[in-house]
């Protein structure tokens, strides 16, 4: 699996890897599956619970995002189209641009703002082990 860490992996980028049967035993982990009847993608199996998902529809300019959370850590896997994810760590770090694309996860850690700026029309799919609360969203101006 093709892993990238950035902000000294307080973000990390899969993307995951493609197999046109169902793998042997010894593969573990998140995985497309690109079978006759459609791909299966398996982007979480982890201990502990999903509390929160959701689908985020991905417009072409259209910001989303630009805020942080102080508890909520979340996960974003890209269905399809193209985007460019911005995170900073701490108002006083460097925004770093990442790029993803159809099949890519990236998971963002607490208190890293971030902001996704579409280049192509897209879907996606968020999740996190904690439940959404308003009062976490912290405003925070990338793009």
């Amino acid at each position: 699996m093709n892993e990238l860490k950035y902000l000294e992996g307080k973000v990390l980028k899969r993307s995951l890897p493609v197999f046109q049967s169902p793998p042997t035993a010894e593969v573990s982990g998140p995985k497309r599956l690109l079978l006759a009847q459609g791909e299966l993608a398996n982007f979480y199996d982890g201990e502990e619970g999903i509390r929160y998902i959701a689908f985020i529809e991905l417009r072409p300019l259209a910001i989303r995002g630009n805020h942080f959370h102080r508890v909520k850590e979340e996960q974003v896997y890209l269905l399809s189209g193209e985007v460019l994810l911005v995170v900073q760590d701490g108002e006083a770090g460097t925004p770093v641009s990442i790029p993803l694309g159809p099949g890519d996860l990236v998971r963002i850690a607490v208190g890293i703002a971030h902001a996704f700026k579409p280049t192509e029309a897209g879907e996606a799919v968020e999740f996190s082990t904690s439940r959404f609360d308003p009062a976490d969203v912290q405003r925070f101006k990338l793009i």
